[in-house]
């Protein structure tokens, strides 16, 4: 299972309470319904351009307070990676980590339906994963635009979970 995106920046300053504390419970609880040896978490970070009146000039740097993850979550297992794509299969550290497990069933959830979660589950499935989505642990821009972008995952053959079908 990956779990895409519970940050703070998110979850604190882009959703209303309610709805970020909604997703947060389904998220748990789906990542306590899984082995946490199987629970993979990716945190977006921001880079920053800073413009400085000193050398150097101009550089980049990382927003570290925006890659934190919301405190609410349960962290089950040790396993994290950074992304800055709008697909997690773009990172080689992932990739790696799940050829070596001879991972072949992926079930991701997290936020945004319609853009980081839609591409991942997309390249997965490219890749030659069978992809999963537990639609009750993602949020979307909207309700609409969330479901829509499910209607469409699941044509291209991504499978649903339903969260209250979830067994350990």
């Amino acid at each position: 299972m990956i779990v895409i995106d519970i940050q703070e920046y998110y979850t604190q300053g882009k959703l209303s309470e309610g709805d970020a504390q909604k997703l947060i419970d389904s998220v748990n609880f789906a990542v306590n319904h899984t082995k946490s040896n199987n629970v993979i978490y990716i945190k977006s970070f921001h880079r920053l351009l800073n413009l400085s009146f000193s050398y150097p000039f101009i550089y980049v740097s990382y927003d570290l307070a925006a890659m934190r993850l919301d405190k609410r979550m349960n962290l089950a297992s040790k396993y994290f990676f950074t992304n800055d794509n709008s697909s997690v299969f773009s990172i080689k550290g992932l990739n790696d980590f799940l050829k070596k497990r001879k991972a072949t069933k992926i079930v991701i959830i997290g936020l945004m339906a319609e853009e980081t979660i839609c591409e991942s589950l997309k390249e997965g499935k490219k890749f030659g994963y069978d992809m999963y989505m537990i639609p009750q642990a993602i949020i979307g821009q909207s309700q609409k635009s969330k479901d829509k972008a499910i209607k469409e995952l699941s044509k291209e053959g991504i499978k649903i979970l339903n969260i209250n079908t979830l067994k350990n």
